[in-house]
């Protein structure tokens, strides 16, 4: 067969050439042996195999050899049984029957991948239905004239995938026997342990025995009105890589360089790792590989969390005919699949999940049910199999894992379905994967874009925001897999992705401790695509620097005095102020965080920390903010800002003239959204839509510059409950803000203030200091918050106009922040 079109750069090596497989190794003369508890050694399975059934099961089955076709194991090198064990069945009656096998893998075995089994050998090794069936007498009613084909099974992994040297046993029972006409169907099952553990079960298995007319026409897979609208009503989901890809379709020799543990060579140098790292996450070698060509959509597919197609050229003489069956070839169901489980192996390795962990395997997902159709065979005179995969799920929860669909199509015809197909990158025994005791890991494998050691990575910050606190910061943590913890925002709200490094120790809350963390900002992240200009907003500057700081002191064990407590944490007060606008797309955020203050009062900790941020050596964004920890009592108990009265907005208490006031409802299709002059001014959208409707006074508010009430009815599935935080449902303050911030826009546009600016975009006020404090939270079962505005400041200079104004904001019968300086921009766009 031709190779791929696209020609090897010059500096990849060829790939090798695809070394010949033995068609049946020399069995030892041990095999041949009959020992006690064995039925069928080695030898005699060689022989069902690729010789003669009466040799093995008696001469009232030698009518059987002498049919065109019968029941046989697949011949070496996918012959992978070693021994039959038990056997509870009667010869020649087809009723439900049990057989034990055993497969001991050998230590040099050609298909293992640094001493790791894959799944398709795993699940091949349990091919003794066919010697059950055959004992059973189904030859004599096929006459040689049906063959054994595959059609459903459904398979849950309950522990990791064998390594070399282990035995695999086998118990397989045949259930049932269903015959309509000439047809026989029979439904088994099996579990597979590796040295006595579960690992493996297999059910509902239907298999049946089919002529050449009816597997000549196929019907493939039918796709029901209730498959299609399951696909459609599949959740949208969003996942930043932890590396981006440089390349998006592979060739063998990308491939080959995979199959060399050299992702980095593939995908780009931010893939690489250091030599000796992982040098089990690479691919088989090219004898068992079952994909030549790969393309990624890293953002198709039905939830929109990647796709992948692939091809595999066939040669009509290779193994895995071949040998699979001596007198009837096929390929099979186990090496197809084994295709899919490459290609999550592949995009793993794409999205950079490999980077997580120092020495880990790929393993198959445990407790999920994996469904298996097949309607369809491929054969010698077969030219090409192609994949589809559609990704489901991708999380770094608990460990990195990806879930997809798959189809595999004979040209058009779709003839191989898997449903819940996993797979996810796993520590090998013994292998560091966390902090340790004082929260100061080994290297755990990751590095940052300039080639520094990270401390903690992605994958423990995940279980910072939803998962274990103690994978994240090491085993004091561990107290709290049993109770509520604080947890950082997680999902589309977390903003930190990595620690660099720590000076301080855990337990000492004194002032002093620092901690360099680094988040790295995506281009097309769904802040600046949703934002009213392609910049950061604020709420990411603040939580990024807020979440930061936190875990800092959270880190250092804020709440490890008192155990017992179940914390939450909230941002009480604080003042930033950004120096530089910077173009931050594609960029690494990174932050360094200072503790100032702990203070330990009855029911609550309290710590203040200073902070700054910058990209590429250069400060962006300075800060410093008070954060509590609080015991379920004292959150119970808030009195807000005001002592607990209710203080009334400004246009409750001046109740200006009805003339004066103009209400504004917004919304997606508002033209207060849109620049009145026809320029690149507008309103943010999608998830900055926080504000209903607003009541402008133009020459209103405390200093008679401009007046804005704003409302919103609150949701208890509004987007943010569920990402801020983990068993700890509160709006982020910093949409606080934006809402406020977001009314300010409106006033821009409402009163035409950019106008004669040559094309005017918004942006961050840069050098105006906010301060904000919060004393109350926004909750699922809120009714709505309301907020004043008061603008103060108009200033025209000559590269920009800037608005600068003082906020509250209400939640029903409280107020509970207080905004100082809230500023924004609007500059030329030089872009």
């Amino acid at each position: 067969m031709s190779t791929a079109s696209t020609p090897p750069a010059p500096q990849v090596p060829a790939p090798p050439p695809v070394p010949a497989l033995p068609p049946a190794p020399p069995v030892p003369e041990a095999a041949r042996e009959v020992h006690e508890g064995v039925i069928w050694n080695e030898a005699d399975l060689l022989e069902f195999a690729t010789g003669s059934v009466a040799k093995v099961f008696g001469p009232e089955f030698a009518e059987i050899d002498g049919f065109r076709a019968r029941v046989r194991l697949p011949a070496p090198p996918y012959h992978f049984v070693t021994r039959v064990t038990a056997l509870d069945a009667e010869p020649g009656v087809l009723r439900p029957a049990r057989i034990t096998t055993e497969y001991d893998v050998p230590e040099d075995a050609w298909y293992a991948v640094d001493g790791g089994v894959p799944p398709a050998v795993t699940v091949e090794s349990g091919q003794c239905d066919l010697l059950l069936v055959s004992y059973l007498g189904i030859d004599f009613r096929n006459k040689g004239e049906r063959v054994y084909r595959l059609l459903d099974s459904s398979l849950v992994f309950r522990g990791g995938l064998p390594t070399t040297g282990q035995t695999l046993r086998y118990e397989i029972s045949i259930d049932r026997f269903v015959h309509q006409g000439e047809t026989t169907l029979f439904f088994f099952s099996y579990d597979c342990y590796a040295d006595g553990e579960l690992i493996l079960e297999l059910r509902d298995a239907c298999a049946g025995f089919f002529s050449k007319q009816e597997l000549d026409t196929p019907l493939g897979i039918v796709l029901t009105d209730q498959d299609r609208a399951r696909r459609a009503a599949l959740p949208k989901g969003t996942f930043k890589p932890l590396a981006y890809a440089r390349k998006d379709h592979l060739d063998r020799d990308d491939l080959e360089l995979l199959a060399q543990g050299r992702p980095g060579d593939v995908f780009g140098p931010e893939h690489a790792q250091d030599p000796g790292i992982n040098p089990a996450l690479r691919l088989p070698d090219a004898r068992l590989r079952m994909v030549d060509e790969v393309t990624v959509d890293r953002k198709g597919g039905p939830c929109e969390l990647g796709l992948l197609t692939a091809v595999k050229h066939l040669e009509p003489d290779a193994w895995y005919f071949t040998c699979h069956f001596p007198d009837d070839p096929v390929l099979a169901g186990s090496l197809i699949a084994e295709g899919a489980i490459q290609l999550l192996q592949i995009y793993l390795m794409h999205q950079g999940m490999h980077l997580t962990l120092p020495d880990a395997r790929f393993q198959t997902v445990p407790g999920r049910r994996i469904d298996v159709q097949v309607r369809g065979q491929v054969t010698p005179k077969d030219t090409e199999i192609r994949y589809e995969v559609e990704v489901t799920e991708l999380t770094l929860l608990p460990r990195p894992t990806v879930i997809a669909d798959v189809l595999i199509y004979l040209g058009d015809k779709p003839v191989v379905r898997m449903q819940n197909l996993g797979l996810q990158i796993v520590e090998k025994p013994g292998t560091p994967y966390r902090p340790e005791t004082g929260g100061v890991p080994r290297f755990l494998g990751r590095r940052n874009r300039a080639g520094e050691a990270a401390m903690i990575n992605e994958l423990h910050l995940a279980h910072s925001a939803k998962g274990l606190l103690d994978m994240a910061m090491g085993p004091e943590f561990e107290i709290y897999r049993t109770s509520r913890a604080p947890y950082i925002p997680n999902g589309d709200f977390q903003f930190v992705d990595r620690v660099m490094s720590l000076t301080g120790t855990r337990g000492d809350l004194s002032p002093g401790s620092e901690m360099v963390t680094e988040y790295d900002s995506p281009e097309d992240a769904w802040y600046y695509r949703e934002n009213s200009s392609p910049s950061m907003p604020n709420c990411v500057y603040m939580e990024s620097s807020l979440q930061a700081a936190i875990f800092l002191g959270y880190y250092l064990g804020a709440t490890l005095r008192e155990p017992q407590e179940e914390y939450s944490i909230r941002n009480l007060d604080g003042r930033a102020t950004l120096v530089k606008d910077i173009d931050l797309r594609g960029k690494t955020v990174r932050h360094h965080s200072r503790l100032l203050m702990t203070s330990v009062v009855s029911g609550a900790v309290l710590q203040n920390f200073s902070y700054e941020l910058s990209a590429d050596g250069e400060v962006f964004y300075t800060g410093e903010s008070l954060f509590g920890y609080f015991a379920p009592a004292a959150l119970a108990n808030q009195v807000g800002l005001d002592s607990g009265s209710y203080r009334p907005t400004w246009i409750e208490s001046e109740k200006p003239a009805p003339e004066r006031v103009r209400r504004i409802e917004l919304g997606p299709d508002s033209p207060a959204f849109r620049d009145p002059s026809g320029g690149g001014l507008h309103l943010p959208g999608g998830r900055f839509d926080l504000v209903d409707r607003v009541d402008l006074v133009a020459d209103g508010g405390r200093h008679g510059a401009g007046y804005l009430h704003g409302h919103r009815s609150i949701r208890p599935d509004e987007w943010y409950f569920d990402c801020h935080f983990h068993r700890d449902p509160v709006m982020p303050g910093s949409l606080g803000v934006e809402a406020v911030l977001q009314a300010l826009r409106l006033f821009v546009l409402d009163q035409d203030l950019a106008r004669g600016m040559t094309r005017p975009r918004f942006a961050m006020a840069t050098d105006v200091e906010m301060s904000w404090k919060y004393r109350g939270q926004i909750l699922r079962d809120d009714r709505e918050l309301f907020f004043d505005v008061h603008v103060k400041e108009v200033r025209k200079e000559a590269d920009r106009l800037l608005l600068i104004a003082d906020a509250d904001l209400w939640k029903p019968g409280l107020r509970i922040y207080e905004l100082t300086d809230v500023a924004v921009e609007v500059r030329p766009d030089a872009g």
